[in-house]
């Protein structure tokens, strides 16, 4: 089976992701250092404003709790929602040029450390498209847990089809993803599932140890994006404009 045969190619496909992290003429890893350094910020202040005793923060995708250092009284309700949609709009637009860093390095371009916020240039899409996509899980997740996670799975590859092709409409990125995922999902949750002894060390290391692990898993994700890109035909093509990908976005409405 086609899905079998993929399963195969895992190890393959997380050694080249080694392979072109190193690569990067630009430090993966100190680009990954602003990265987690900045979600961290962000995750401080948002916290901050919400809390007064502990103060949960948040590097790559773990949290932890630390003391607050300055005890203070409660903030307007309107204060505390203004920051935290403010610092989920950041992380919105921050994750978007993290994704596009490593998509350019993949290309074997120069990618900048000022390409993390690259993301700031589509910052409407980006928006939308993860509105849309938590609006789409959470109704599923509505019926029970399992139907949730499916629908995370289904959309997991829609930030990086817009990301790749800015020009592509919000609900083209999606329906692309439904597409590129359709067969696969398993395949990526047993990615993921490989994946959590390195996320245990980095949660044992304070988070220092996600600074290498981060792009690490990153590119083995693009890796698995690209694969399935070339298997289905569907989706932006090494040397194809994007015009020409006109011929992949499927009419597949929710």
């Amino acid at each position: 089976a086609v899905g079998d045969e993929f399963m195969l190619n895992r190890i393959e496909l997380k050694r080249g992701a080694k392979v072109i992290t190193k690569s990067a003429r630009v430090s993966a890893y100190q680009m990954t250092l602003l990265y987690l350094v900045i979600q961290f910020a962000l995750s401080l202040a948002d916290n901050y404003v919400s809390a007064d005793d502990g103060t949960w923060v948040q590097i790559g995708d773990m949290q932890f709790q630390v003391q607050s250092l300055f005890h203070h009284a409660a903030f307007p309700t309107p204060v505390v929602v203004f920051v935290s949609v403010l610092v989920w709009l950041l992380g919105c637009v921050l994750d978007a040029g993290y994704i596009q860093y490593h998509q350019g390095v993949r290309r074997g371009e120069e990618m900048p450390i000022a390409s993390l916020f690259d993301g700031f240039g589509f910052v409407g899409k980006i928006v939308l498209l993860n509105l849309v996509m938590a609006v789409f899980i959470a109704l599923w997740s509505m019926l029970l847990i399992v139907p949730g996670i499916i629908a995370a799975y289904r959309y997991r590859f829609a930030l990086y089809n817009l990301c790749e092709n800015p020009e592509l409409g919000v609900m083209d990125a999606l329906n692309m993803s439904k597409q590129q995922t359709r067969g696969y999902k398993l395949d990526l949750f047993v990615l993921d599932v490989t994946f959590l002894g390195w996320s245990l060390l980095c949660v044992l290391t304070a988070g220092i140890l996600s600074i290498w692990i981060t792009p690490y898993i990153q590119q083995t994700d693009l890796g698995y994006f690209e694969a399935i890109k070339a298997e289905k035909g569907i989706g932006r093509m090494p040397g194809r404009s994007p015009d020409e990908d006109e011929a992949f976005h499927h009419d597949d409405r929710f």
